[in-house]
């Protein structure tokens, strides 16, 4: 028997099914998948105690056509979830026809009001008149929406707690299954650069990354919570767009205001996309395309960035060594013309007096760990351009902190050129946010000459190692009759990695997980004989047999290492190796940075 037949046989009778019973069929369905893909999700209580102190009246405008079922539940839902507001409905027909007029009239209450025209005028137009009738702060919001629980209050929260300079506060949009129709704006310029997409598209509405706050791009028309303030700076939208980028025209528009927008996943709405429009793709939609490049692109495809201007952006979230690193970085660019300037902040928080102060250079601001990318975003938004010096993919420095994880991720914005520290980072960031590397850098710091006499080292080093491994390392020492010495932590600062070089050590002997190349290669040129466990993020600069030796169990570490204690030519050789290594990969890094920087700032923000 074909397996297929029971699907095709269900398909048929579905598509023979009138209207109303196919939307049965898949509200039937659709119940227990949005249980399971939003499951744990509820309102935010917190921001919920907030509006209950500051409540805002709201005007909510509806655009309606032919749609009166969707809107009947909207509506129904607004009712259930907005008690305590002070409300105004406004709903303005685009269907313009009698008896649906009539119909839509019979929805009138002492805060519901209906608007009737004569003529359709699609979306913007439509919701232009509903906008000039509110007299309160707006939320637009689409017929075809049902909304949860704390939704207006977590928008009416994040547009007057959050940043005074946000204005405009989109919602996380699912589908009647709960998987993610909408999760904040962002332009899709690597897979289709004619468009602007939605953020975590089909993912579980539970997914972490998806529920962390954040600014926005611009805004989703389907539903968006406008503060007075804004609109009084912003405007209408723009009524000649007919069908599509209406609303990414406002917000875009909102950031040239100085009104910000922002993405609140507290607020949660499901959305039946497209039921309502009744609009078919085609002449419209182009035209409208072709509207908004022409008065965008000039912002997004051909912006001119000031590619020998550089600010690099390192807070707390960096090791002390990556910001020595990053400052020799920049010492170097300005060594090959570049205005390179380093900037330490304390990272965690947007650091609004350096986006003022960076917002009009017009150059290239480079993000260097986590904590600083929200600050970098915010500073190239308008006039330059974002890029992200990756030490690594930083949310796996926080294993048990599934939270900080995600507030890490969702920092890896589609708007940043990436420049990766080894290829394992590339891949992973690729898997973790989606996002492509414009180049890789290994990272090294300029290694200094060893000491002479190799030959009378003695000394072995270990870092990180565990009780059992230490009994290993200390019976081999014995052994050679060699002394050992074993530290808890990498060397995390400069002076730390000049007090073990002092030491003379003949080998080093590191368990620790590097995050890249930086630490590695200064071990090895120490004149010491580098013994690590295989790393995939080091693997294309710690070479086994060549600038080290590395050991899967404790047995191989012991062969390894009564190598390099008993015969000097092996020490001698991975010894000379490890510095030659670090000197010319430590002497490309500059070179390549400003390849990589030149690049990126000719390529489409």
């Amino acid at each position: 028997m074909n397996r297929n037949l029971p699907v095709a046989i269900a398909r048929r009778i579905y598509a023979r099914l009138p209207n109303r019973l196919r939307g049965l069929a898949r509200a039937f369905g659709s119940k227990p998948l949005y249980t399971l893909n939003t499951r744990g999700l509820s309102a935010n209580e917190e921001m919920v105690r907030w509006t209950r102190a500051h409540r805002r009246p709201v005007s909510i405008v509806i655009p309606s056509y032919n749609d009166l079922p969707l809107l009947t539940e909207c509506l129904a839902s607004v009712d259930t979830t907005c008690e305590g507001f002070e409300l105004e409905v406004i709903i303005v027909d685009d269907y313009c026809q009698p008896e649906n007029s009539r119909r839509l009239k019979e929805l009138e209450t002492d805060r519901v009001r209906v608007i009737l025209k004569e003529e359709r005028l699609g979306f913007a137009g439509t919701v232009n008149i509903g906008m000039s009738e509110a007299r309160h702060d707006i939320v637009l919001l689409n017929s075809d929406i049902v909304a949860k629980p704390g939704w207006l209050e977590a928008l009416q929260y994040s547009a007057y707690e959050i940043d005074p300079k946000i204005g405009m506060v989109s919602p996380k949009l699912v589908y009647p299954d709960g998987r993610i129709q909408y999760a904040g704006t962002y332009w899709a310029r690597v897979l289709a650069p004619q468009w602007f997409g939605h953020l975590h598209v089909g993912a579980p509405a539970t997914k972490p990354a998806a529920n962390v706050a954040g600014y926005n791009r611009s805004i989703s028309g389907a539903c968006v919570y406008i503060t007075r303030e804004a609109f009084g700076r912003v405007g209408l939208l723009d009524g000649s767009y007919w069908l599509g980028f209406e609303d990414v025209d406002y917000g875009l528009a909102a950031w040239v205001e100085g009104v910000r927008c922002y993405y609140q996943p507290a607020a949660m709405l499901v959305h039946h996309e497209s039921a309502s429009r009744g609009y078919s793709q085609g002449r419209r939609e182009l035209a409208s395309m072709r509207k908004f490049w022409r008065r965008w692109r000039d912002e997004f495809l051909t912006r001119e960035v000031d590619a020998t201007r550089v600010d690099f952006v390192i807070g707390g979230g960096a090791r002390a060594l990556w910001g020595d690193y990053v400052a020799a970085l920049a010492d170097d660019l300005e060594g090959q013309g570049f205005d390179a300037v380093v900037h330490r902040v304390d990272g965690g928080h947007v650091d609004e007096a350096l986006v003022a102060a960076l917002a009009d250079r017009g150059g290239l601001v480079v993000a260097c760990d986590w904590s600083v990318a929200e600050t970098v975003w915010l500073a190239a938004v308008d006039r330059g351009k974002a890029v992200y010096l990756l030490p690594t993919v930083e949310s796996g420095a926080f294993p048990n902190d599934p939270a900080r994880q995600a507030a890490i991720v969702s920092r890896y914005r589609p708007e940043f050129e990436y420049l990766a520290p080894d290829r394992w980072t590339r891949g992973q960031l690729q898997a973790e946010a989606a996002w492509e590397t414009h180049a890789r850098i290994a990272p090294a710091l300029t290694p200094q000459e060893a000491d002479g006499g190799l030959a009378e080292r003695d000394l072995v080093v270990t870092i990180g190692a565990d009780a059992a491994a230490r009994a290993v390392v200390e019976r081999v020492v014995g052994t050679a009759g060699a002394r050992v010495q074993h530290r808890e932590e990498v060397p995390a600062t400069l002076a730390a990695l000049e007090e073990l070089r002092q030491a003379s050590p003949r080998a080093i002997v590191s368990f620790a997980e590097a995050d890249n190349s930086l630490v590695p290669l200064a071990l090895m040129s120490m004149g010491a004989a580098y013994l690590s466990h295989p790393n995939p993020r080091t693997m294309y600069e710690v070479l086994d047999g060549y600038n080290a030796l590395l050991f899967a169990d404790i047995d191989a570490l012991a062969r390894s290492l009564t190598d390099v204690l008993d015969d000097d030519a092996v020490h001698a050789e991975l010894a000379e190796n490890g510095f030659e290594s670090a000197r010319r990969i430590a002497s490309a890094a500059p070179r390549e940075a400003a390849r990589a920087l030149r690049s990126a700032a000719e390529t489409n923000v």
